[in-house]
């Protein structure tokens, strides 16, 4: 217990990493097909939400599902906008055009951005559509059957937590589309839909079919999409064999959530990985705890860490208290100074009780630790004072 409280005392007595009072706007990369911070432009200068109907069975339903730019209601960041699905049982669509056309035929593919769920989430989907290039495509219409190239992140629906890869690819010698899921992740996903914290998803897939996918920078899926008995044509001109899922102009969310309040950010589409890792830290990196907080944090959902951190914190701390002052490590352990009444040992005696009620009887392991650390600095004190009259004395005797 006391190693608990020598810990606890510091974790009390670090600093605290400062806070940002306000969050620095990132500069979006010209040379990206498509990103978005949502910090500065109106919702409407580039996002087109859906007028479209779906058609079901029984009925027909709109995408009338609210979507608004906001802050988070406990921002710890001002001035860091989101984009917030608003609704609750309703259908949400939106969708905006690449600043240039998306070719996966040379070159890697970097799709990644931030969710974040705000309320306790039954059922809602979070993942994002690549929209194909078609002369069709109208994104005030772009609903459920809309062609898409690449469909990825997360979906909950009951205990189900999922994070989807879904490519659809064209088969060059009858000219059929198939979609090709990626494995499910084998690692838990159920803290990422219920801590109510942003998280950084991201996937990287390769012209071989390679795919990479991370949460927060950890890997946590890989993989390839293709086997040898299934191969694609990088192009219907080119006989090489590799994944081909056409051309990406537009980039959309089409959800339903049964709860809302579900955010997105930091929206990123780019073949050049370098500048993915710096608008990473240019936005998720900037919004990140520091070192104490990450392990202070990391106990919620492993509490067994508080062992370790006793360990090897509160116990080496401890040895270097007991070798440098062992005189007042004797001192905590007989509960206070020996010039105090209160001075015993735990097996000593029991002491009559004195007419000092500013003193205490017994002690708890906490108020042991705050003796020791009032004895300490009464210590320090007195050894500095008695260094300066010391230097005092020397300096008389130097001018005499």
């Amino acid at each position: 217990m006391m190693f608990g409280r020598l810990l606890l005392a510091c974790v009390c007595l670090t600093p605290a990493d400062p806070v940002q009072d306000t969050y620095r706007l990132v500069q979006v990369p010209e040379e990206a097909h498509f990103a978005e911070t949502f910090d500065s432009d109106p919702l409407d200068r580039r996002w087109v939400q859906s007028k479209a109907v779906k058609e079901t069975d029984a009925e027909a339903l709109k995408y009338d599902g609210q979507w608004v730019v906001e802050e988070p209601a406990a921002a710890m960041y001002p001035g860091n906008r989101a984009l917030v699905m608003k609704s609750s049982g309703q259908h949400h669509a939106i969708a905006a055009y690449l600043h240039t056309p998306f070719n996966f035929i040379h070159t890697p593919l970097c799709l990644q951005y931030e969710v974040r769920f705000g309320r306790d989430v039954e059922c809602s989907g979070a993942y994002i559509k690549l929209l194909t290039k078609t002369h069709l495509l109208r994104l005030s219409q772009f609903s459920e059957s809309t062609p898409y190239s690449v469909m990825f992140g997360p979906d909950k629906c009951g205990t189900s937590h999922r994070l989807h890869l879904i490519i659809r690819v064209t088969d060059s010698s009858n000219g059929r589309n198939q979609e090709i899921h990626a494995p499910q992740p084998v690692d838990d996903l159920t803290v990422y839909f219920t801590d109510r914290q942003p998280h950084l998803y991201t996937l990287q897939l390769y012209q071989d079919s390679r795919y990479e996918i991370f949460i927060d920078q950890s890997l946590i899926s890989q993989g390839r999409l293709l086997t040898d008995e299934v191969q694609y044509t990088e192009s219907p001109e080119s006989p090489v064999s590799g994944l081909w899922v056409g051309s990406v102009a537009a980039l959309g969310l089409e959800l339903w959530s049964l709860s809302g309040e579900v955010m997105f950010d930091n929206f990123l589409l780019t073949d050049d990985l370098k500048l993915a890792e710096r608008w990473t830290q240019d936005t998720w990196g900037q919004k990140q705890p520091g070192l104490l907080e990450r392990l202070l944090i990391a106990t919620n959902s492993h509490p067994w860490l508080w062992g370790v951190y006793i360990f090897t914190v509160g116990l080496p701390i401890t040895l270097f208290i007991s070798y440098m002052w062992p005189d007042k490590y004797y001192v905590c352990q007989r509960f206070g100074p020996p010039d105090q009444d209160y001075y015993y040992k735990k097996s000593d005696e029991p002491q009559p009780e004195r007419d000092q009620p500013d003193r205490p009887t017994s002690l708890s392991d906490y108020d042991v630790l705050y003796v020791c650390v009032g004895a300490m600095s009464r210590e320090g004190a007195r050894r500095r004072e008695t260094q300066k009259v010391q230097r005092k004395s020397d300096l008389e005797v130097e001018n005499e």
